[in-house]
């Protein structure tokens, strides 16, 4: 049985397609433009 879950773990086991420091400015780049589409929608808003 235990033998079964070690070859299934490293089975499973895949790498990321890009490297880390990829999907950290990917992610950056994903969180801008959130906030850019953010502003863009409040801007023309009034505050009450």
């Amino acid at each position: 049985m235990l033998f079964g879950l070690t070859a299934l773990e490293t089975e499973v086991h895949t790498e990321l397609p890009i490297p880390a420091w990829g999907f950290g400015v990917l992610a950056f780049v994903f969180l801008i433009v959130l906030l850019l589409i953010t502003l863009s929608i409040g801007k023309g808003r009034r505050h009450s």
